[in-house]
Parts: C-alpha cells; structure tokens; sequence
C-alpha cells in the first residue's frame, strides 16, 4: 500500500535536497535534529538492487514493480511516519501509464515530442496522474484572497506543488489555465529552442491542500483551501467522469480543480525560470464554465515561467 500525503499529513513534513552533480538525494525532517537526514543515490546502480526486495505498486489503477531501497532509509521514514515505511525506487523500465490517458479523446491523449520529431507515448514514475502540472499567478492570487487576511502572506503556491508555474501578469484572469490546450516555452537563452506543452485535464485536488506544512496536521478551518475552493471550482469537464472520480448528480465531479496536468516535448529539453510561455491553442466548454473564459477570438496572451520545479 503506497503512502500518500493526502492521508497522512506528516509526509508535508520531509524536505529533499539533490545535489548539484544530480546524483545525490538528501531527505530531511523539518523537526529532526540539526543534521539528522539521510542520503541515498538519486538514481541507484542495478547492481546494488540487484538483490533488493521487489514490490508491485498500484497508484490510481496503473501498476509498476518498485525496488527496495535498503534499511536505512527505511528506519528513517518509519521513525518520523511512526509506522513501518519501505522507501522503493520504480523498477521495471522504469516508467507506468499515465493514468486516465486510455479515456481521453485521441487529440487529448498523452502524446510528446520525441528528439526525432515523431510522436510517442509518454509514461510517469511515481507520480500521481501527469509528468508535468502547471499554474498561474493570477489563480494563485485568487486562491490567495479566499485566507482569511491575516493568512494571505503565506507561501499559498507551494501547496498546491506545480512543476511549472507562470506569471501571467495582471491582465489575465484567474484560471485562465482552464482553456489551455497546447502551450510553446520558448528558452531565455536560445528562443530558437522551444518545449511543446500539452495540456490533458484540468488537476483535481485533494486533501493535501489542507495539510499545515510546518506541523504537519491539519491547517485551521478558515486556511483549508480544498473547502474554499470547493465553493465555485468543482468542475471538470474535460476528464471522463466514469474514471475515478465521483460524481455529484447532476453530473459534476464532487472535487475542487486548480491548475492542469500536462506533457511536454522534446525529450531532453530544459526549462528554465524566466522562459518565455505562449498559450497557441485552447479548447472549448461544453459545460458552463465556472468562471468567464476568454473565447476563441480573444488573442492568445505570453506569459513568463516565474518558477520550475524538477
């Protein structure tokens, strides 16, 4: 059974550090004592798993073989988590389905950009639903004024974890990112060099977004971001309703959406903070929308990518 921070708020609790030669992973705890973490390698050598336990994992209905990472890391979970934890690397070929994608419609599925152009099947690890889930600024700034005034200084983004989050500036409305069907990031460095972002479904949330990062409990009442933005954002229309997700009677999904999934391509490409991002195709509602949505005569507008996350 694989642990997930939306059960137990105590994951919020682990930071991870890697190295800058990429090969080293550091984890700490935010209440151990001062040097307390463990380290082990970001990608291990198969010959030190090759007598490791093997387990098969099972996240959101895709499945992949997870290797066994050894003793002391899992002396450390289990402490901190106070219950028996193993810590696995994915084995296999190192890769699972993306869960969801056999129900999208063709132009929707989870396609990149390979290096020779063509396009091929993207897979994730241990990730929940997508490779990449990106935000704006403009919806962080409206979840950011649902807190109680004396909360809105908080970090409110980080708990919401994007791998791509975008500064739209201030005259773009707050989920905007609802309409966006394909994304170009163009680099600060070479703007000949561009990333092609689809986005899939929007990203429906859970109760994660109520976990107290710094206690590792649950945040107060008025801080819950999963009920304040249970009030006017539990849509989401463009993923099929019959696939995990409960749904409400009149034909709703009973979960609140902030944000959307996505893949990108080329394989290799980097993304830097600061890259240039322009939206160059949306997609249409058949429901009513939860909030205005700018149609297809509207301009497609550039923004810039204020942070990204590996």
């Amino acid at each position: 059974e694989h642990i997930t921070i939306k059960w137990n708020y105590k994951l919020g609790l682990f930071h991870t550090l890697i190295d800058k030669s990429w090969s080293k992973l550091t984890i700490t705890h935010v209440h151990a004592q001062e040097n307390e973490s463990v380290t082990i390698p970001l990608t291990p050598s198969p010959l030190s798993l090759m007598n490791a336990p093997t387990y098969e994992v099972s996240i959101f209905g895709t499945k992949a073989p997870g290797i066994d990472m050894g003793e002391d890391v899992a002396k450390y979970f289990s402490y901190h988590l106070g219950s028996a934890t193993r810590l696995l690397y994915i084995g296999g070929n190192g890769q699972r389905e993306i869960p969801g994608a056999a129900y999208l419609p063709k132009h929707y599925q989870a396609l990149s950009i390979a290096v020779n152009d063509k396009l091929q099947p993207q897979r994730i690890r241990f990730a929940d639903a997508a490779p990449l889930l990106i935000t704006s600024t403009a919806s962080e700034e409206d979840a950011r004024k649902r807190l109680p005034p004396a909360a809105r200084g908080e970090d409110v983004i980080v708990r919401f974890r994007p791998n791509i989050h975008i500064d739209v500036g201030t005259e773009v409305e707050s989920y905007d990112e609802d309409s966006w069907n394909m994304l170009t990031i163009r680099s600060q460095v070479d703007r000949a060099q561009e990333v092609s972002v689809r986005c899939l479904f929007r990203t429906v949330r859970c109760l994660s977004l109520n976990v107290d990062l710094e206690k590792g409990g649950m945040i107060a009442t008025n801080r819950q971001l999963y009920g304040l933005l249970a009030r006017d954002r539990r849509t989401n229309d463009k993923f099929p309703p019959k696939f995990l997700f409960r749904l409400l009677a009149n034909g709703r999904i009973d979960k609140p959406v902030f944000g959307q999934y996505a893949c990108a391509g080329p394989s290799g490409a980097l993304l830097r903070v600061g890259d240039e991002v322009e939206v160059i195709e949306r997609v249409s509602r058949a429901s009513t929308p939860i909030s205005p949505l700018p149609g297809p005569s509207i301009p497609n507008h550039e923004g810039h990518a204020s942070h990204v996350n590996g």
